[in-house]
């Protein structure tokens, strides 16, 4: 169908701002919820193939060049998340944090990067080579670290098994990849190339069908509840700002272009990949913050680019001084 090229592109254009846009488009639509939560994973196995698919080979030779670099991102990305939740936690407890919210918050925590990350980073224009190693190197470690992280910082055993979720990430990630570099040699470069902004748009309408699905019941219990539910959203988005400030200042040494990634992905988390396993047992305020807290990772390219336009010029000048 000839007509939908150009509006993927016109879409994928106005990426930054069709993010934003189209989780409140999601919330709009929740009796569609339902429906399309069966095509979660399909939209998560997506935006894999289409990380491997625009790969920057090249980039990505170059970053395994540097063990140490990436040990001390991987590091970084996977124990930052986790105390900035510890803090959190230890902080709310003074106030009789809901235990419900207390896991939400370390299923955040534990959780691996976003698997858009490195597409967010493309889309602000950063080589997204050092964010794709992470954020693989982080669903591998996931199975092992994530259960015990989400544990220790709910206070209780969280039923997830690793083997669970080591077949989930490897249908994802190893799936994912394989298909996106035979997508590579079948399309070429120069095509995927070309079609740069068709691909965007494809992202964008495939988080706003993602978004439909999360939101289920967001609308309903903000009408009921709207001061808890405003302080979750308010929560969700002081973890990733917070998550977000210290990356990015621990990973000075990187330079700017791997230490904007990085701070993206730590972030930004991916706390569907942990909530999937055990969604049929958690409270419904957990669920409720997992959802709220996409609102945040939905909006978060046209803040990051607001933010990357100030942070650059000043990374510059540091470098050159």
């Amino acid at each position: 169908m000839p007509f939908i090229s150009p509006i993927l592109a016109y879409i994928g254009r106005h990426s930054a701002a069709a993010y934003a846009l189209s989780v409140f488009l999601g919330l709009a639509l929740p009796q569609l919820a339902a429906t399309l939560r069966p095509i979660l994973p399909v939209t998560i196995f997506i935006f894999i193939l289409l990380a491997f698919a625009r790969a920057n080979l090249p980039g990505l030779k170059a970053v395994f060049a540097r063990p140490g670099r990436i040990g001390a991102g991987l590091l970084l990305s996977t124990l930052l998340p986790p105390l900035v939740g510890f803090a959190l936690v230890k902080g709310l407890e003074m106030a009789g944090i809901d235990p419900a919210i207390r896991l939400a918050i370390a299923l955040m925590a534990a959780a691996p990067p976003l698997m858009a990350s490195p597409v967010y980073a493309a889309l602000l224009g950063i080589e997204n080579s050092f964010a794709l190693t992470i954020l693989v190197l982080g669903m591998v470690l996931a199975p092992l670290a994530s259960p015990m992280i989400a544990s220790l910082l709910a206070g209780a055993d969280v039923p997830i098994s690793p083997f669970t979720l080591a077949e989930r990430i490897a249908l994802f990630i190893g799936g994912g990849m394989i298909a996106g570099l035979v997508t590579r040699r079948l399309v070429g470069t120069a095509r995927i190339t070309a079609i740069k902004s068709e691909l965007d748009g494809l992202g964008v309408v495939l988080f706003f069908l993602f978004a439909i699905a999360a939101m289920d019941g967001v609308i309903e219990t903000s009408l009921r509840a709207p001061l808890l539910m405003a302080g979750m959203l308010a929560l969700s988005c002081l973890v990733a700002a917070v998550n977000f400030a210290l990356a990015y200042w621990l990973a000075t040494p990187f330079g700017f272009n791997d230490r904007f990634a990085l701070a993206i992905g730590i972030s930004l988390r991916n706390m569907g990949l942990l909530m999937a396993p055990i969604i049929s047992l958690v409270p419904q305020p957990t669920f409720l913050y997992f959802a709220l807290a996409q609102i945040p990772i939905y909006v978060a390219p046209v803040i990051l680019k607001a933010v990357k336009a100030r942070l650059e010029p000043r990374a510059i000048r540091e470098t050159q001084g």
